[in-house]
């Protein structure tokens, strides 16, 4: 076979400009995404199967605005020590907030609230004030149009009696900002919490205990993972010191379980990365007896790793924890190369230089390395982002660990000749190392190889036929994330008392902001659950001119209404003349208005989208879905409506990936099946692509022993065991007989085990059941390669 390279430079050369690049590409995008981010919720890089481009854009904006939203909620069966404990809370998260400011220039929290009460909030009475006469619902037109005189006379009942606003007769004569106040009020309750205002505070007694909120929405430092600028901890620091005298505190929200996933999964790296290096140093240095393999093999290891880590984050502005868990994997597959090389480095002293090493061994690994790299290059192009960090994550580290092997490696000074053997092989072996294979013992081995791999492929065959029943493909989103502990108690507490769980929502699409609000105002009454939309809070311009009519006409019986409310009468005809001004002004709020309060804007920065090419985009947000067949309905009837159930979305489009990925398997299986066979016959390239066909087999059985079922992140493992499982065979047919290369197989078999293996007791169910997949695969692919 022809020399692939011929240039003795050419691959240090290479291997330069490869990480030059990217360690350039890192450095430029750095500043662009606002320093090193590590994202821990995998919700965040899950897949739907609605495509359509309104629930692409809505679920961006959800995600955006309120993944760090939390909640905390002080509990106590005396109310009074609730709300102190709340108060005292809130005022550490306040200090907390000054305190960081001050020092470092940035705020933990981007908005902190604890009181209900809406005039304690200036900016939103300034806003209902100015707008008071274009607020009113449908329901309070009606009743001033069909009766204007009780209306009258209820506001003058509420003015000498109970009102919850500060009244103002002289420019509101018929308390109308009161009615307004009590449809914001509703409005902010339905956009959350089943919890009512009392003293001045979110509260509500549920089984013998009072529960009071605190509303809390992190800022992009305080939400940053694996950070010390996290608020995570800090709440924890400030609210556990106040669990005293029967005070309780509950915890709600995606930052505190992705805060509790990113701490477990870094300890789970440290502790995975450590045992695995240890163990497979220990063991190159029985093997080598070499301070030079151990380090090459760690410099190796430490720039695939790192190296992968830089491209990933350059090309997606994060790296999700899933990669650098699956980054400790790639231990033991870079280090294969490493292997391979030192294996010939010690113990093959007929070879006289780094570059007749590299020559020895540059065809098996260029073609364990196309094997490789065509499966993750296939996973790179699927619509998952998950999947796609995964998949570039370890093509540049493979690519990376190639090179510094074929570019790198052949710079170092061989041993002196007499020390180049290898102690553990010849005492393995004896004196038997270098001799010939004998034909008769050939034979025998063939044969036992033979009804071995037959008997394996006729048991997984088998077990599929009696097992068939126990075969579920099946993807649950639900069972990706186990929560516990006190995090899961809290979780269920919090959600029973708020009745708050938005994981499903209406999606209004139109030509206008106008069109859109008047879809949104024309179905409000025949929502069932408790919702916030953009129209509850900005009415359309239809509607506020509705409103405005309504109050208009109020201005015939306002004289009688002003002298009720005993005006002088030198003062009552102009302030007839100045209520019939202020009720004929057009003035409209839209939810492009620059007025609207933060605390309302906070509210539209999550359901209003607005204009996206020439489309206006909002959303009907459900705190909770009882009846979920009355909105998927809704959305069938109309062609402007789209529900998403973000929980079925996922499972069903991790199905449709999962197919998507048994479709790249056959492409990768075709294009690998002609890369080999320009390099072999066609009998020795149909055993070779048998053995990842074994694995496949075996890895669905194994699945099915353990009555687990064949998901997304099993069939990501199968393709990318067709991969890896192809490099043993690859090595043994290049190394026909040679002892010395069946050991680097089986060493570099060791130390992939161990590596995959390791990322089985991950807590995290992805990337437990993608370790599970890929072991049980490797294992099946090295035992059927040997025999």
């Amino acid at each position: 076979m022809k020399k692939l390279f011929s240039k003795d430079n050419i691959f240090t050369t290479i291997w330069f400009i490869f990480h030059f690049v990217i360690l350039c590409g890192f450095l430029v995008t750095l500043k662009f995404y606002g320093g090193i981010n590590l994202d821990a919720d995998f919700t965040t890089m899950m897949p739907g199967s609605n495509e359509s481009k309104a629930s692409k854009i809505a679920e961006k904006s959800i995600e955006k605005n309120s993944g760090n939203n939390i909640f905390i909620i002080a509990g106590n069966k005396d109310f009074a020590k609730a709300k102190k404990a709340a108060e005292t809370a809130y005022n550490g998260f306040v200090e907390l907030n000054e305190k960081t400011q001050k020092e470092n220039g940035y705020q933990k929290f981007r908005q902190i609230s604890l009181y209900a009460d809406i005039n304690s909030y200036s900016d939103v009475s300034d806003f209902i004030s100015k707008y008071k006469f274009n607020l009113l619902d449908k329901k309070i037109q009606n009743q001033i149009k069909n009766n204007p005189n009780e209306f009258a006379n209820e506001a003058l009942s509420k003015m000498y009696g109970f009102s919850i606003t500060e009244t103002d007769p002289e420019n509101d004569p018929f308390m109308i900002a009161d009615e307004d106040f009590h449809k914001y009020m509703n409005a902010l309750s339905d956009s959350g919490v089943a919890m009512s205002p009392k003293d001045n505070v979110l509260a509500r007694e549920f089984e013998g205990k009072w529960y009071v909120m605190i509303r809390a929405e992190l800022s992009s430092e305080g939400a940053k993972l694996v950070s010390k600028t996290n608020a995570i901890p800090d709440i924890y620091n400030i609210c556990f010191a106040l669990e005293e005298d029967g005070t309780h505190f509950v915890f709600y929200g995606t930052p505190f379980h992705s805060y509790k996933s990113s701490s477990n999964t870094t300890k789970e790296i440290s502790i995975i990365s450590t045992v695995t290096i240890i163990t497979i140093m220990i063991i190159l240095f029985i093997v080598f007896r070499s301070v030079v393999p151990l380090l090459a093999s760690v410099l190796l290891i430490a720039l695939s790793i790192g190296t992968s880590f830089l491209a990933t984050h350059a090309i997606f502005g994060n790296v999700h924890m899933i990669g650098m868990i699956f980054g400790t994997s790639l231990i033991g597959s870079c280090i294969d190369y490493s292997l391979h090389y030192f294996i010939n480095w010690k113990g093959s002293p007929e070879l006289k230089t780094g570059r007749e090493i590299r020559e020895h061994l540059i065809n098996g690994l260029f073609l364990s390395l196309i094997s490789t790299e065509i499966c993750y290059l296939l996973l790179i192009f699927a619509p998952f982002a998950m999947l796609k960090q995964i998949a570039l994550f370890s093509f540049t580290g493979i690519m990376s660990s190639f090179l510094t092997t074929i570019g790198l490696f052949p710079l170092y000074k061989l041993p002196p000749q007499e020390k180049r053997h290898i102690i553990v092989l010849e005492k393995i072996f004896k004196e038997k190392l270098h001799e010939q294979e004998s034909p008769k013992h050939r034979k025998i081995r063939k044969l036992i190889g033979k009804i071995l791999i037959v008997a394996t492929f006729a048991f997984t065959i088998l077990a599929l036929i009696v097992k068939k029943d126990k075969i579920r493909i099946q993807n649950d989103v639900d069972n990706l994330y186990e929560m516990e502990g006190r995090l899961k108690d809290d979780t269920i507490l919090a959600y029973r008392i708020m009745q708050y769980s938005p994981t499903s929502w209406l999606i209004v699409t139109g030509n206008s902001a106008e069109e859109i609000l008047q879809k949104e105002e024309a179905i409000a009454s025949t929502i069932p659950d408790p919702y916030i939309s953009t129209s509850r809070l900005i009415p359309s311009i239809k509607m506020q001119k509705e409103s405005l009519n309504a109050v208009r006409s109020l201005v015939p019986i306002s004289k009688t209404q002003f002298e009720y409310l005993e005006f002088d009468e030198s003062e009552i005809d102009e302030l007839v003349k100045d209520f019939d001004f202020a009720t004929s002004k057009n003035k409209f709020v839209t939810p492009e208005s620059e007025d609207i309060p933060e605390s309302l804007k906070s509210i539209l920065k999550m359901i209003w989208i607005g204009d996206v090419d020439g489309k206006y985009y909002s959303i009907i947000l459900p705190s909770t879905i009882q009846d979920e067949s009355f909105y998927t309905q809704l959305s069938q009837n109309d062609n402007s409506l789209t529900f998403i159930n973000k929980v079925k979305d996922t499972s069903a489009g991790l199905d449709k990936l999962t197919k998507m990925i048994v479709f790249m398997f056959a492409i990768a299986f075709v294009i690998i099946g002609i890369v080999i066979r320009f390099f072999y016959n066609g009998r020795d390239t149909f055993k070779i692509i048998t053995i990842p066909l074994i694995s496949v087999l075996v890895i669905i059985t194994t699945f099915i022993m353990k009555e687990l079922p064949i998901e997304f992140f099993c069939i990501t493992g199968v393709i990318l065991v067709f991969g890896l499982g192809l490099d043993y065979v690859i090595y043994k047919r290049q190394n026909k007989g040679d002892k010395l290369e069946g050991f680097a197989i089986t060493l570099s078999f060791i130390t992939t085990a161990i590596s995959f293996g390791a990322i089985i007791f991950s807590s995290f169910i992805p990337v437990h059941v993608l370790g599970l997949s890929i072991f049980s695969g490797i294992v099946a692919a090295f035992l059927c390669s040997m025999l």
